[in-house]
């Protein structure tokens, strides 16, 4: 399994170059006069793996803009007009609302704004994303694959029954939670609270120690302000490395053994957040990064 570094795959210039590179971006003018804008995706395109979207059931990914090479932060637009298309037709987006507007959406500003679209792939193949409110449209393409091809739950798909570690049963996990204080969502693991059916379930997928910049952002600290008040679901947080600080320490990160949940999914990015209802059921993922406004919203999907 391959790992990519959040802080350049996510936002760092060499992600941006490599995409410039490869063809998947193009240049253009914005309406308000300012540098070329390009759309920069928050988890993989699938053409270096396998992608985690699959047709057939509701889809999100998330876009970053870039203003010649930097992330519009304070200055990106409140909405801006995004469409997927597939063989020629637009089969989804339109205007997409601004996430990530300041310090009360997320608690370290230095993430960049981001817009999550939503839509339904009709078929297995490339699609494109179009920024459409420019005098020439920001393409970028991802692929989309056949129910199956990954191990990454899908809405619909069940969880699957994996141990993660407790306070009880690290399952050879060095650092329980590489936050600085252990998060408290480490008192029952996914398997067991899938087996018990009792409560909705959501699963974070996350190294909040090495996860604090850019893109990603301070995902658990929204988590544990979100999920406060809710003692009717099971929140389980899993890390996603054996032990990233040896690995760091070894100048081996982000390329480190990986944890159970990580390897059974071949995950190739995180953050990632899903919520399931009681029996299991996926309703919603989260790839990449999220804010309060939007973890709020799918939350109460459950």
């Amino acid at each position: 399994m391959v790992h990519l570094d959040r802080r350049t795959f996510l936002l760092g210039a060499a992600g941006v170059a490599g995409l410039a590179g490869s063809g998947l971006l193009a240049a253009c003018g914005s309406d308000d006069g300012g540098g070329p804008r390009f759309l920069l995706p928050t988890a993989p395109d699938g053409f270096n793996g396998p992608s985690p979207l699959v047709h057939g059931v509701e889809q999100r990914i998330a876009y970053g803009i870039l203003e010649d090479t930097a992330p519009m932060r304070a200055d990106a637009p409140d909405e801006v007009e995004i469409g997927v298309f597939f063989e020629g037709e637009q089969i989804g987006g339109g205007l997409v609302r601004r996430r990530n507007t300041g310090p009360d959406s997320m608690p370290t500003f230095e993430m960049a704004a981001y817009y999550p679209v939503i839509f339904t792939p009709p078929a297995a193949g490339i699609h494109v994303a179009r920024l459409l409110d420019q005098d020439e449209p920001t393409e970028h393409q991802f692929l989309v694959g056949e129910p199956g091809q990954t191990a990454i739950p899908q809405p619909g798909d069940r969880l699957p029954a994996v141990h993660t570690a407790t306070t009880d049963d690290l399952r050879g996990i060095a650092d329980l939670c590489t936050r600085t204080v252990d998060c408290p969502f480490h008192t029952v693991d996914l398997a067991t609270a899938l087996d018990s059916g009792d409560r909705p379930i959501v699963l974070s997928i996350a190294t909040p120690g090495f996860c604090q910049t850019a893109t990603c952002g301070p995902v658990i600290e929204l988590l544990i302000e979100a999920a406060a008040d809710r003692d009717d679901l099971h929140v389980v947080h899993a890390e996603v490395f054996v032990d990233a600080q040896a690995d760091v320490d070894a100048g081996t990160f982000p390329a480190g053994p990986t944890s159970d949940i990580v390897a059974a999914l071949d995950l190739p990015f995180e953050p990632m957040l899903v919520v399931a209802r009681a029996d299991g059921t996926v309703v919603r993922r989260l790839d990449g990064t999220y804010d309060r406004s939007e973890l709020v919203e799918t939350l109460a999907l459950v």
